[in-house]
């Protein structure tokens, strides 16, 4: 019950707080082909952080800059570290309605991004609100509950596969 008032107290902080509203018309045509700088935001469990580097692999071969964010203790298990930029956090950064501590915040809110990439295939309002803190012309994630209101394009995950699902999202990047 608690934990239940405490979600919709944190939809309702990062409406309030951190969403942008888009009132220009805007193309997908070549959006992601076109995009230099990438925040891709890792997934919290293991299986899928494992998985989901195949999909780093692929825009670093499109010579992509990329930036993760990612906890401080996944930070050694990452190949080739020298290719990107950190954004790491610990899990002190997080307030009690589960959103970025205001130092996270502010060092987020300063980054500036062609495509942000949220590969969490479960909810979680702190990458939510990660998401909606840096500027951005394109946030992606996995169809989630609630994830209208905070991504601009979602990709259905319907697999419960971990490797097909990542899969499945290298291949939709592709067709853009």
């Amino acid at each position: 019950m608690i934990e239940k008032i405490k979600l919709r107290i944190s939809h309702y902080l990062i409406h309030k707080n951190y969403l942008r509203k888009r009132n220009e018309p805007f193309s997908f045509n070549k959006i992601i082909s076109n995009a230099t700088d990438f925040l891709i935001i890792m997934p919290s469990e293991e299986n899928d952080f494992y998985h989901s580097l195949e999909l780093i692999k692929y825009i670093l071969i499109h010579k992509k800059n990329i930036s993760l964010f990612l906890p401080e203790y996944r930070y050694s298990l990452l190949p080739e570290k020298e290719k990107f930029k950190i954004i790491s956090y610990h899990e002190k950064q997080k307030t009690r309605f589960n959103l970025p501590e205001k130092s996270l915040g502010n060092r987020l809110r300063a980054k500036e991004f062609d495509i942000v990439i949220d590969l969490n295939k479960k909810e979680d309002v702190f990458f939510s609100a990660v998401s909606n803190l840096v500027t951005a012309k394109l946030r992606m994630s996995f169809v989630k509950e609630r994830s209208d209101d905070y991504y601009d394009l979602q990709i259905a995950n319907s697999i419960e596969n971990s490797e097909q699902i990542y899969r499945q999202f290298l291949s939709y990047l592709q067709m853009f």
